[in-house]
């Protein structure tokens, strides 16, 4: 970050953080001020968007197996899985 200041960069994105989360508080106590993030989306089939957020109940026990998924399942299986989701 310095070298890039050196070199005129005045701008930085650290990613994005959930309101309250542990890594919005860290970038919070560094002074970094919150921007929203403007997102386009195509709805199919469906007139208003779906809570994909991992906090939805309805995700919980899939969350809960995927931790105890093996890392190469893991791996194998999600390019195909993400492609199905939401």
């Amino acid at each position: 970050m310095k070298l890039a200041a050196e070199r005129g960069c005045s701008v930085f994105d650290f990613g994005r953080s959930k309101l309250g989360s542990g890594p919005y508080k860290f970038k919070q106590e560094w002074g970094f001020e919150p921007r929203p993030i403007v997102h386009q989306y195509k709805l199919l089939g469906s007139d208003r968007m779906p809570n994909i957020n991992p906090t939805n109940p309805k995700y919980a026990a899939f969350i809960m197996a995927w931790k105890r998924l093996p890392v190469s399942v893991a791996t194998a299986i999600s390019p195909p899985l993400s492609r199905v989701l939401v």
